[in-house]
């Protein structure tokens, strides 16, 4: 003869706290056999124990029996949060993500300071070398020659004008830099690599950004 079961799906061992307690000896047993002609909002009464500590000494307690109103969904929660090994959001380290994702951004944007201040070169737009061949003379035993040198050279180049002009009202697209040395030089090549690393930050937050939405979407 196969074992008799909860309606519900409860222990009534549990429920009852009696260990061994039998699913016919529930108190609960009639009113659980009519568990599948019910409807999914039709309550029932249900009785369970509780176990109350009567005093601060450790193992001082008693055990009290309450009667609740419950409907086939909400008898389904309660055997599932009972028995099912139920998780939550602490056990899945839903919050700690959500701290370690605030705590890589406060560090991301204390880190981004360091930019602030500095030259960050626009998007589209390069440092180029060019050379430039001057003529030069000097004195030798057969008299003066003359030849020609090439001197380096350097310019930041956008694709549109987009600079302030030197001397012009409209605005240009090459900035002269001087020679490799100069500071001039030095500052926009360090200014592009600064864009390039403030981008590639972007492009992350970005990914970052459509992953909290996707996520969002999902609740």
């Amino acid at each position: 003869m196969p074992k008799k079961k909860c309606g519900f799906g409860f222990s009534c061992a549990s429920m009852m706290m009696q260990p061994g307690l039998e699913v016919y000896e529930c108190p609960n047993y009639r009113t659980c056999s009519l568990a599948n002609d019910l409807t999914v909002e039709e309550e029932v009464e249900l009785i369970i124990v509780r176990q109350i500590q009567t005093s601060q000494k450790q193992g001082e307690f008693k055990y009290v029996h309450d009667k609740i109103r419950i409907n086939r969904r909400q008898a389904a929660i309660m055997m599932l949060m009972s028995r099912a090994c139920p998780q939550s959001l602490e056990s899945l380290s839903i919050h700690e993500l959500i701290n370690q994702v605030g705590a890589s951004l406060d560090q991301l944007r204390s880190r981004l300071t360091q930019f602030e201040g500095q030259y960050i070169a626009p998007e589209s737009c390069e440092v180029h070398s060019y050379n430039v061949k001057r003529p030069r003379s000097h004195l030798t035993e057969r008299g003066v020659e003359s030849y020609r040198r090439a001197y380096q050279y350097n310019k930041l180049t956008a694709m549109k004008p987009i600079f302030e002009p030197f001397e012009r009202q409209a605005k240009v697209r090459v900035i002269h830099l001087s020679r490799s040395d100069d500071p001039r030089n030095l500052e926009a090549r360090e200014g592009i690599e600064r864009r390039n690393k403030v981008t590639q930050v972007r492009t992350k937050l970005k990914l970052i950004e459509q992953a909290l939405a996707d996520a969002l979407a999902l609740l």
